[in-house]
């Protein structure tokens, strides 16, 4: 278990994210309750006490179907969503982080988790609409209220982190061997005010799985609108690598993706995507790697990561 910033929490390592849930969502393919279920049933029993989710997965699928899985074992997690997205197309009104929106999103989202209050919220990104005391002073009211046990964020830069002035606990973030970009500005933030990063994508889009020829053949675009984007060229070259130190480790290159994060002493939890409970079972067997090996994929994933 990892601390989660100055908050009081500590984290599994590894936590399951939902973002495949009841709906397709980004084309990571739909999973049914049975299949999720199981899931979480493999997490809890491997020591996962964090579970990630969002209202705009399938525009409230993965939280429907989340509380429904959850039901009779909620204090056994602890529960994350996220609100920014606009939650009907139709309307422009419902998304964004006014106070409003906030009050009115967080209840739904409850609703829908059929709970009373969530562990860890957060914004979902950046809301250039809104400024931000309005969104902190929101939070801070459904803290109070009960609604909320530790607020976040997600998808902040390193200057948007500062200018909440360390009231966030932590910062959900795009973070794995193929993009180490958060390093430049957001770690030096994070770790100077005492927040936490919790790594989403950690396996690239599972290019770091190394159980594909290419990014293409992962199934990922190779366009810039790609999601999440990983040059194809040098992805290639990292996972060249990657598969090179995991056969030094003896373990898998998910697994060596994932202890490189493990060992990182400025990120809480590593949130893993999974459609089985083979793929989540291999995650979930990840440990830190020798600092030989953690050498190694510093190195080369200088030369390969990007934004």
């Amino acid at each position: 278990m990892n601390p989660l910033g100055r908050s009081g929490l500590s984290v599994s390592a590894l936590s399951l994210g939902t973002m495949n849930f009841g709906a397709d969502w980004h084309g990571v393919g739909a999973i049914d309750d049975k299949a999720a279920s199981s899931l979480i049933d493999l997490a809890l029993e491997r020591g996962v006490n964090l579970i990630d989710t969002a209202d705009i997965y399938g525009r409230g699928a993965a939280e429907e179907m989340l509380g429904r899985i959850l039901k009779g074992r909620r204090k056994k997690v602890l529960l994350a969503t996220k609100v920014l997205g606009q939650m009907d197309l139709d309307d422009p009104s419902t998304g964004g982080l006014s106070a409003r929106w906030v009050k009115k999103a967080l209840d739904a989202s409850l609703k829908r988790l059929k709970t009373d209050h969530v562990d860890l919220y957060m914004p979902h990104g950046w809301d250039r609409e809104v400024p931000l005391e309005e969104t902190l002073k929101a939070l801070e009211s459904a803290v109070k209220a009960g609604k909320v046990r530790v607020p976040g964020c997600s998808n902040f830069s390193g200057e948007q982190l500062a200018s909440a002035r360390g009231r966030f606990a932590f910062d959900q973030v795009q973070y794995s061997l193929a993009a180490r970009f958060p390093e430049n500005d957001l770690v030096p933030v994070a770790e100077r005010d005492g927040v936490s990063l919790v790594s989403w994508s950690p396996l690239a889009g599972g290019l770091l799985s190394g159980k594909y020829a290419s990014a293409a053949a992962s199934g990922r675009r190779t366009s810039a609108d790609a999601f999440p984007y990983v040059e194809p060229q040098r992805g290639a070259a990292l996972v060249k690598v990657l598969r090179a130190v995991a056969a030094l480790e003896g373990s898998t290159c998910a697994q060596a993706a994932l202890g490189w994060i493990m060992g990182k002493p400025f990120v809480a939890s590593a949130t893993l995507g999974a459609r089985t409970t083979a793929q989540l079972s291999e995650l979930l067997d990840a440990k830190p790697l020798s600092p030989r090996a953690a050498a190694l994929l510093d190195r080369a994933s200088e030369l390969c990561s990007r934004p």
